[in-house]
């Protein structure tokens, strides 16, 4: 488990939950917009890949969470070994 780049990981993860949020919100701006103009109601979850989305921006916090805290953990490990 050393070998993994947590690092790497974790920067990944972090971009895409960056990217993931600012593109539910926005999508829930333009389409709550549209039902505003339209004289109807708009939620985060009525589109299929609204939802994909979502789940795919939870998943990668997830994930940066994780590999951080591995990343975290090893830089612990390697200091207490030349320590």
């Amino acid at each position: 488990m050393r070998k993994v780049p947590w690092g790497i990981i974790a920067g990944i993860c972090a971009i895409v939950v960056f990217f993931a949020t600012v593109g539910v919100i926005a999508a829930f701006i333009v389409l709550n917009s549209i039902a505003g103009q339209t004289h109807t109601t708009a939620t985060m979850f009525d589109v299929w890949w609204q939802t994909a989305l979502f789940v795919v921006d939870i998943i990668f916090a997830v994930g940066f969470i994780v590999s951080l805290a591995m990343y975290i953990r090893n830089a612990v490990v390697k200091r207490r070994e030349t320590a």
